[in-house]
Order: C-alpha cells, then structure tokens, then sequence
C-alpha cells in the first residue's frame, strides 16, 4: 500500500530544513550551545555533518534558522484586539516560548531578524505603534527597542535573573550596614516574595505606558 503520509519539503540531497531546524532545537535544549556541534546533530538525523551546512551554508545560518523555527510557534493576537492587547500578547508569547526552550531562545537574541515567520511579528509591531500613534521616523527604533525589552525580560527570567531571592542572598543582605542600604534591607521581605510573572506583567505595562507617553509627546510637539 503506497505511503500517503506528508512530507516535508527535502532539499536536493533528501534533507528537510524544518526537521533539521526542529531536531537542532531538540539538541540545543539538551545540551546548551556550549555543547552543540554539527557532528552531534548529523548522529542525531543520521547525517554527515556537510549535508547539514548545504542546506544553510554555515551554522550561524542553522542557528537563524532554529531561531525563525521558534517564531513560527508564536501566534499573534487577533487584529480586531486594540494595540495594547496585541503587543502585550506578543510579549506573553515570547516568554512562554523561553520557558519553553531556555537554551534555543537565546539564538532569537541574535539576530535582527529570523526569517519569514519573524517579519510577520514585526509588520504587527509595525501596525500597533502606528495605531499607538507612533510617527513614521520613530517605528523602526521603538520596535528594535521592544524587542530587546522583551525578549531580554524573558532572557531574565529563564537565565535565573528575575526570581526570589534566596535564603543565601537574605544572609548577605543581612549583613550589610543598615546606615548603608536602609531601603533593600526594608525591601527585602518583598524581594523574597517576588513572583516572576508579575515582574513580567508590571515591566510590560510600564513600556506599553512609555509608547503612549511618546506617542502623546511627539502629537503635542508636532502641533
């Protein structure tokens, strides 16, 4: 009986570059850049490691490649959401997806822009800060910075950053001068109590505030 199942689209010698972006993501997540190499993801697919650099030329374009493999998962809001709502989204998107993949997320770091699943983010971006009330020649800057914002608030969190202090960080706390540091010391039961989540939320609003603080600053000095 004739195999129907689907195929991905296979390259010219019978390699697939989404399987390959996907197994390579596999490989990151289990053992961290430091320990990913061509050699291991060709044992992985079954593969000569020169297979893997004729579909994306170097591994900086695997890596490119892995990191639009990422965008692909994200699903953006729904467009008839109001511009807060859509961008907020996108940020909930991009720390799940950390979460998620904590080694593979840092590639999406690098790279201004991934690929074809990424450029469909940032046209939303585009249409959001537009809608915000964005002027034309401050778009492009607003939406590098939004993306630093939030994916190295994502960064944070999964790199150990954002989270309670511990009971060895409220020792060292402890011990400092009290005429030195009166308002960590006072503030640390909060530190101890931080929730991660809420960090993420409160950052968000805060830079979902500054476009409008902007965006209502530029109209005023344009009129």
């Amino acid at each position: 009986m004739p195999n129907t199942k689907p195929k991905t689209s296979p390259g010219s010698r019978g390699l697939s570059r989404k399987v390959l972006a996907e197994a390579a993501i596999e490989l990151m997540e289990a053992a961290g850049e430091a320990g990913f190499t061509l050699r291991k993801l060709g044992a992985r697919v079954g593969c000569d490691p020169m297979s893997i650099l004729y579909h994306f030329k170097s591994k900086e374009g695997l890596f490119r490649a892995m990191a639009d493999q990422l965008e692909a998962q994200i699903r953006p809001a729904p467009e008839d959401q109001p511009w807060r709502g859509r961008l907020r989204h996108l940020a909930d998107q991009y720390r799940s997806l950390a979460l998620r993949f904590p080694h593979s997320f840092r590639l999406m770091q690098r790279f201004p822009h991934t690929g074809i699943a990424d450029y469909g983010h940032v046209e939303m971006v585009h249409r959001a800060l537009k809608e915000a009330g964005i002027a034309d020649r401050d778009i492009p800057g607003i939406c590098l910075g939004w993306y630093t914002c939030i994916t190295g608030l994502a960064m944070g969190e999964v790199g150990g950053l954002i989270r309670p202090a511990t009971d060895e960080d409220a020792l060292e706390i402890d011990q400092l001068p009290d005429a030195s540091y009166p308002l960590l010391k006072r503030l640390l039961p909060r530190y101890r109590d931080l929730a991660p989540n809420a960090v993420h939320a409160l950052t968000i609003e805060l830079l979902l505030d500054g476009i409008v603080v902007h965006a209502a600053a530029s109209s005023d000095a344009g009129a």
